[in-house]
């Protein structure tokens, strides 16, 4: 929690703290740190410049009009099990019906195979977490990056051994 509370997006990378000391890493640094290749261009928009929503979204959904683009819109079916995957892996949320801009863009790059890194427009996502409702679903990459790091070898983490107080239903019966 301490990452996504001091996260910040600056021109250049980002800025964060983990275990209670300042980091500050470039897109290309942070693409690097999640796994992404070496090769992978960080500025989306450039390497996507003739991207048109409208245009990329009739091709792949047959539909004239941009108004709430859907997921079971998508023609094909790797098109579709792709935005899929995006929504449940890089920008986690409840329901991965409605297809996003930033989505959009990534399948035009697939599509068009070029090598590109998501790594702002996955910030722009974790800086919405605490806006969202329910539970925060980018704890895994968040640990990617602390492992790559070298932090989780190198600090201490205590270890919550005591039984926890559960309350459900039957609790109050």
């Amino acid at each position: 929690m301490e990452f996504l509370c001091t996260l910040n997006i600056t021109y250049t990378g980002i800025d964060y703290r983990f275990f209670g000391k300042e980091y500050s890493f470039s897109w290309k640094d942070l693409s690097l740190l999640l796994g992404f290749d070496a090769q992978c261009v960080v500025d989306v928009d450039s390497a996507i410049q003739h991207f048109d929503k409208v245009k990329f979204w009739r091709e792949i959904s047959r539909k004239t009009d941009f108004f709430r683009p859907r997921t079971n819109d998508i023609r094909n079916p790797t098109l579709r099990f792709m935005h899929k995957w995006l929504g449940m892996t890089m920008f986690p949320r409840s329901s991965t019906r409605t297809v996003k801009i930033d989505e959009l863009k990534l399948m035009y790059a697939m599509v068009k195979r070029r090598k590109i890194s998501p790594v702002k427009f996955m910030m722009n996502q974790w800086l919405e977490v605490f806006t969202l409702v329910g539970d925060v679903k980018c704890t895994s990459l968040v640990t990617r990056i602390a492992t790559n790091m070298g932090l989780l070898y190198t600090s201490l983490l205590t270890l919550i051994i005591e039984p926890c107080l559960y309350i459900d239903f039957e609790y109050f019966w």
